[in-house]
């Protein structure tokens, strides 16, 4: 359980600085707070969207539909992103002006949690061929 703590929280910080930078460079989430305020906005942020993802692949990881680690990854956390999607547009129902639903946000939403299965299945990977 350690260990899948550990490495999403490690995977959640590089995630959230590529978060981050993915927003400066679309402008989809611009900076507003000063670059190393988000920075650590965005790390903190990272690391309980890892550590999340690194317990759910720990309770359900054996029971992923494929056999390789990194797609398994990928498809949790793309299932995590979808559901905090559904929260989000289930919110802007009962609250339309409060929750606006931005199709370029979205899309940035899909591909930054694909990435974070990246992170999170490339370093479970190597943390497995570590420890046997």
């Amino acid at each position: 359980m350690k260990n899948g703590i550990l490495v999403g929280f490690i995977s959640g910080v590089l995630w959230g600085w590529v978060s981050l930078l993915s927003n400066y460079i679309t402008g989809i989430g611009p900076i507003e707070q000063g670059f190393f305020r988000e920075l650590l906005q965005y790390s903190i942020g990272g690391a309980i969207f890892g550590m999340i993802i690194g317990c759910l692949f720990l309770l359900v990881g054996s029971r992923m539909p494929f056999k390789k680690i990194l797609p398994n990854a990928v498809v949790l956390s793309v299932f995590f992103w979808l559901a905090l999607r559904l929260g989000g547009q289930i919110l802007s129902h009962e609250n339309y002006a409060r929750y606006v639903t931005d199709s370029a946000e979205t899309i940035q939403g899909f591909v930054l949690a694909v990435v974070l299965g990246c992170i999170l299945g490339a370093f479970w990977k190597t943390e497995n061929n570590e420890n046997g």
